[in-house]
Order: structure tokens, then sequence, then C-alpha cells
């Protein structure tokens, strides 16, 4: 499994449970994306009311390339930005694998 390291930056909805959290990264074009996600969703960490906090975004990798890969956020679990976008390219160094 691939995930976006994010920041999730403040609490959207304190009346939410679980609690609804702004997430934000940037990608290679130096464009900042936000998504609003339930915590649960972008962490396995107990919730705690302080930012910013490391998060992670569950995506599916596209294409690789020699510094960045193409992923869609659309999978595993149809995450998307405010405005509607699934597809990204991000450096490498946002990326991680787990075994879950």
């Amino acid at each position: 499994m691939f995930y976006i390291k994010a920041k999730a930056t403040r609490l959207i909805d304190d009346s939410a449970y679980p609690e609804v959290v702004l997430c934000e990264f940037i990608d290679t074009n130096d464009n900042q994306h936000k998504i609003i996600e339930k915590w649960p969703v972008v962490s396995g960490e107990k919730f705690e009311n302080i930012f910013p906090k490391d998060c992670f975004i569950g995506c599916t990798i596209l294409e690789e390339k020699f510094e960045s890969c193409i992923v869609t956020t659309e999978q595993p679990w149809y995450i998307e930005t405010e405005e509607g976008k699934t597809i990204f390219e991000i450096h490498k160094s946002l990326l991680i694998e787990t075994n879950d």
C-alpha cells in the first residue's frame, strides 16, 4: 500500500466523530493541495487537537518517473481535494510504502 506524506493543519469540524481535518501536501510544481478527511482515514494515531500533525493519504501509483511519481487518490479510498482532483505528480520523497 502506498501513501502520500501530508500534514494535517487544522480541525475542520469539532462536532463530528471521528474528527474531520484539513490535510495539505505540495506537488512537483509547488502547487499546494488541500484534502478534507476524517482523522482515522489519514492517521492511525489517537486524535489530539494539536497542529500541524503528520498524516498519510492512501494512493495508487499510476506512473513512476526518475524523481517523481504520478499517483491517484481515487484508489483505495476515493479521497479527493476540495476541487475534486485525484491525480497528482509528487516527489518520491513524499511517497511511502507499507505492508498493510
